[in-house]
């Protein structure tokens, strides 16, 4: 049996000496230990996505309307 060193919370593999844990094993043990930083970090990409779209819609409605008024419509 192996002692876990103390970096090693949650890791179900022992990592090979000299080698670097898999990327989704740090994933996962990034999400299990901080579940309301990524839940945060979800929220406000989320909402900077939707920020984006909402002004960029509202700019391309502003650009159609000038358009519409200086051809006479």
């Amino acid at each position: 049996m192996f002692a876990a060193p103390p970096d090693a919370i949650g890791r179900l593999r022992a990592v090979h000496p000299g080698g670097d844990p898999a990327q989704i094993d740090v994933v996962v043990d990034f999400v299990a230990s901080n579940p309301a930083l990524v839940i945060l970090l979800v929220f406000l990409l989320g909402f900077v996505f939707f920020a984006y779209l909402f002004v960029r819609r509202t700019l391309t409605g502003l650009r159609d309307g000038f358009d519409e008024g200086y051809r006479g419509k």
